[in-house]
Protein backbone atom coordinates (compact mmCIF):
# COMPACT_ATOMS: atom_id res chain seq x y z
CA UNK A 1 0.00 0.00 0.00
CA UNK A 2 1.18 3.27 -0.98
CA UNK A 3 1.10 5.81 1.64
CA UNK A 4 0.15 8.94 1.64
CA UNK A 5 1.07 12.18 3.51
CA UNK A 6 -0.85 15.26 4.16
CA UNK A 7 1.65 17.36 1.86
CA UNK A 8 -0.06 14.81 -1.12
CA UNK A 9 -3.48 16.69 -0.72
CA UNK A 10 -2.89 19.66 1.28
CA UNK A 11 -3.68 22.52 0.32
CA UNK A 12 -0.62 24.83 -0.10
CA UNK A 13 -0.02 28.15 0.93
CA UNK A 14 -2.26 30.19 3.29
CA UNK A 15 -4.36 32.99 3.37
CA UNK A 16 -3.62 34.71 6.59
CA UNK A 17 -4.23 38.11 8.37
CA UNK A 18 -2.30 39.61 11.39
CA UNK A 19 -4.25 39.66 14.46
CA UNK A 20 -4.79 43.07 14.48
CA UNK A 21 -7.21 42.88 11.30
CA UNK A 22 -10.89 43.42 11.74
CA UNK A 23 -13.23 40.88 11.75
CA UNK A 24 -15.12 41.90 9.22
CA UNK A 25 -12.42 41.84 6.87
CA UNK A 26 -11.52 38.38 7.42
CA UNK A 27 -15.52 37.45 6.94
CA UNK A 28 -14.41 39.84 3.29
CA UNK A 29 -11.55 37.50 3.02
CA UNK A 30 -13.34 34.29 3.50
CA UNK A 31 -16.15 35.56 0.77
CA UNK A 32 -13.48 36.17 -1.47
CA UNK A 33 -11.29 33.15 -1.63
CA UNK A 34 -14.37 31.03 -0.81
CA UNK A 35 -13.16 29.31 2.42
CA UNK A 36 -14.49 28.83 6.39
CA UNK A 37 -11.82 29.82 7.87
CA UNK A 38 -8.45 32.23 7.85
CA UNK A 39 -5.10 31.55 9.71
CA UNK A 40 -3.83 34.39 11.84
CA UNK A 41 -0.12 35.00 11.73
CA UNK A 42 1.43 37.55 14.29
CA UNK A 43 4.35 40.52 12.74
CA UNK A 44 6.65 37.93 11.35
CA UNK A 45 4.20 35.73 10.05
CA UNK A 46 4.44 32.79 12.91
CA UNK A 47 1.13 31.22 13.88
CA UNK A 48 -0.92 32.78 16.19
CA UNK A 49 -4.42 31.49 16.09
CA UNK A 50 -6.73 30.85 13.31
CA UNK A 51 -10.45 32.72 12.80
CA UNK A 52 -13.20 30.38 11.87
CA UNK A 53 -17.05 31.04 10.59
CA UNK A 54 -17.74 29.18 13.98
CA UNK A 55 -15.57 31.93 16.19
CA UNK A 56 -17.92 34.33 14.75
CA UNK A 57 -21.00 33.25 15.56
CA UNK A 58 -19.86 32.29 18.95
CA UNK A 59 -18.69 36.04 19.33
CA UNK A 60 -22.13 37.05 18.38
CA UNK A 61 -24.46 34.82 20.33
CA UNK A 62 -22.01 34.87 23.94
CA UNK A 63 -24.08 38.58 23.34
CA UNK A 64 -21.63 40.56 22.05
CA UNK A 65 -23.05 43.35 19.69
CA UNK A 66 -22.74 42.68 16.44
CA UNK A 67 -21.39 45.75 15.04
CA UNK A 68 -18.84 45.47 18.17
CA UNK A 69 -17.57 41.78 16.74
CA UNK A 70 -17.15 43.14 13.70
CA UNK A 71 -14.96 46.08 13.87
CA UNK A 72 -12.90 44.02 16.77
CA UNK A 73 -9.86 42.75 15.49
CA UNK A 74 -10.03 38.89 14.85
CA UNK A 75 -7.06 38.69 17.83
CA UNK A 76 -9.81 38.77 20.29
CA UNK A 77 -12.46 35.82 19.14
CA UNK A 78 -10.00 33.75 17.46
CA UNK A 79 -9.07 30.25 18.21
CA UNK A 80 -5.43 30.36 19.81
CA UNK A 81 -4.79 26.52 20.29
CA UNK A 82 -4.61 25.73 16.92
CA UNK A 83 -4.47 21.80 16.11
CA UNK A 84 -1.52 21.71 13.17
CA UNK A 85 0.21 18.93 11.75
CA UNK A 86 3.17 19.14 9.21
CA UNK A 87 3.00 17.96 5.37
CA UNK A 88 5.09 14.52 6.37
CA UNK A 89 2.51 13.45 8.70
CA UNK A 90 0.81 10.65 6.97
CA UNK A 91 -2.67 11.09 5.96
CA UNK A 92 -4.53 8.49 8.13
CA UNK A 93 -3.13 10.15 11.54
CA UNK A 94 -4.11 13.97 10.71
CA UNK A 95 -7.18 12.08 9.94
CA UNK A 96 -7.71 10.95 13.25
CA UNK A 97 -6.52 14.02 14.52
CA UNK A 98 -9.12 16.11 12.71
CA UNK A 99 -11.98 13.31 14.35
CA UNK A 100 -10.70 13.25 17.74
CA UNK A 101 -10.61 17.10 18.11
CA UNK A 102 -13.57 17.29 15.94
CA UNK A 103 -13.01 20.30 13.84
CA UNK A 104 -13.26 20.90 10.34
CA UNK A 105 -9.36 21.31 9.48
CA UNK A 106 -5.71 21.32 10.52
CA UNK A 107 -3.19 24.24 9.82
CA UNK A 108 -0.47 22.69 8.23
CA UNK A 109 3.22 24.29 9.49
CA UNK A 110 7.10 24.19 9.18
CA UNK A 111 9.00 24.26 12.40
CA UNK A 112 11.87 26.85 11.82
CA UNK A 113 14.85 27.47 13.52
CA UNK A 114 13.48 29.41 16.30
CA UNK A 115 11.34 26.61 16.96
CA UNK A 116 8.24 28.16 16.50
CA UNK A 117 5.76 27.15 13.56
CA UNK A 118 5.21 29.21 10.17
CA UNK A 119 1.63 27.88 8.39
CA UNK A 120 2.60 26.41 4.99
CA UNK A 121 -0.97 24.69 4.10
CA UNK A 122 -4.19 23.62 5.16
CA UNK A 123 -5.66 20.18 5.10
CA UNK A 124 -9.26 20.41 5.21
CA UNK A 125 -11.78 18.02 5.39
CA UNK A 126 -13.03 19.51 1.45
CA UNK A 127 -9.68 18.46 0.31
CA UNK A 128 -9.93 14.77 1.78
CA UNK A 129 -13.23 14.62 -0.39
CA UNK A 130 -11.73 15.76 -3.29
CA UNK A 131 -8.70 13.30 -2.98
CA UNK A 132 -11.16 10.37 -2.26
CA UNK A 133 -12.90 11.63 -5.43
CA UNK A 134 -9.92 11.92 -7.86
CA UNK A 135 -9.02 8.28 -6.40
CA UNK A 136 -5.79 9.55 -4.80
CA UNK A 137 -6.77 7.87 -1.32
CA UNK A 138 -8.42 4.63 -0.47
CA UNK A 139 -11.67 3.35 1.55
CA UNK A 140 -8.81 1.58 3.74
CA UNK A 141 -6.95 5.20 5.16
CA UNK A 142 -10.73 6.25 5.75
CA UNK A 143 -10.98 3.03 7.72
CA UNK A 144 -8.22 2.79 9.63
CA UNK A 145 -8.46 6.68 10.98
Amino acid sequence: MTRIYVGDIMHQGTVSVPAETSVAEAIALMQQHRIHAIVVVDGPGYLAGIISQTDCLRAWSAGSEYHEVMRGPVGAVMTRSVVTCMPDMELERAIRLINRNQIHRLVVVEERNDGRFWPVGVLSMSDIMRAIEAGQIGREVISDA
